[in-house]
């Protein structure tokens, strides 16, 4: 076993995704031959532990097949980026559990979903608050029959309104119907 047949064995193993091999790309170096023992580096490009080990596999097939006994790839790659931290304090610390429904497709039924998942907890017991940020076409008034009720204000702070064990807040309880909204944004 020679470093040129570890060459010629490696060169067969394409970079997956690519029409390329490992040696065409540079990737492998290091490469160590003591008797029918092969090592060697392989520096990649990927994070994704799918492609080191379809490497590793592919690389031990083709050595073995040319005599290789023992086969150590040390696989170099970059680390997965972690996700960023949150910047900002949870503003509602108090709350346990959120639970967001959203698509970006209209008429799909996030309301309705919304509103039977939150009565479904109402009724297990648990203290539930739904917010109905479509300023488009709130809805979910209508949906708990609380399409008139307009929510009380007490000092600087609106009190949600209760509806079916739930408290709830929506764009179309604080606007008049069919009044235009302007909402300011950055």
């Amino acid at each position: 076993m020679t470093k040129e047949v570890v060459n010629s064995a490696l060169s067969k193993v394409l970079y997956p995704g690519f029409t390329k091999d490992i040696v065409t790309f540079g990737f492998v170096n290091s490469i160590e031959v003591d008797g029918n023992n092969v090592s060697f580096n392989v520096e990649i490009t990927s994070s994704a532990p799918e492609v080191a080990q379809q490497i590793t596999d592919d690389a031990t097939k083709e050595l073995k097949a040319v005599g290789a006994n023992n086969v150590t790839v040390n696989i170099k790659a970059p680390k997965m980026p972690e996700a960023p931290k949150p910047k900002s304090k949870n503003i509602a610390p108090q709350i346990k559990n959120f639970l967001m429904v959203s698509s970006g497709k209209g008429g799909v039924g996030k309301s309705t979903t919304s509103v039977n998942i939150a009565i479904a907890l109402a009724q297990q017991g648990k203290k539930v608050g739904l917010l109905d940020a479509d300023i488009y076409g709130p809805n979910i008034p209508r949906m708990l029959g609380v399409a008139d009720v307009k929510p009380e204000v007490v000092g600087n702070k609106v009190l949600p309104i209760k509806a079916y064990g739930l408290e709830m807040m929506s764009m179309g309880s604080l606007m008049e119907e069919g009044q235009s909204l302007i909402w300011r944004g950055a």
